[in-house]
């Protein structure tokens, strides 16, 4: 049998549990339209020739770093250090991105995405089973 104390701290648990889901799947939603994004704007770059390839490549570098930035702060609202591992591999594509081969980011962008989707997808479960999807 429960205490009024022991059923306090349950319910504190699963809010705080909810309130991390929330916060997980809205960062793993921005992170993966954002890896879409660059994966989108990398092939383009790659076909492009000088000077639009230059332009293109300082956009896709932007927008690369941007991502990184919302990966790194899903890492810390979450305290899930998974997004310490998908940020990671975001900067690997950025390595590819600075060293002039564009079309070398699929590789790394693809890992990455299916961890967002891995983190979203877990989160999701957390707030269909509260009831909130």
């Amino acid at each position: 049998m429960l205490t009024d104390n022991e059923s306090t701290q349950t319910k504190e648990d699963g809010l705080l549990a909810v309130k991390r889901a929330i916060s997980a799947y809205a960062q793993s939603e921005k992170v993966k339209s954002g890896l879409i994004w660059i994966c989108q704007v990398a092939d383009q770059v790659a076909a492009m020739q000088d000077p639009g390839r230059q332009q293109g490549s300082m956009l896709l570098k932007t927008l690369t770093q941007m991502v990184i930035d919302e990966s790194d702060l899903a890492g810390r609202i979450t305290g899930d250090r998974r997004w310490h591992e998908i940020g990671k591999m975001i900067r690997m594509a950025l390595v590819m991105i600075n060293s002039g081969v564009p079309q070398e980011t699929a590789f790394h962008l693809t890992q990455a995405l299916t961890r967002v989707t891995s983190i979203g997808g877990q989160a999701a479960a957390v707030l269909k089973a509260n009831r909130l999807f």
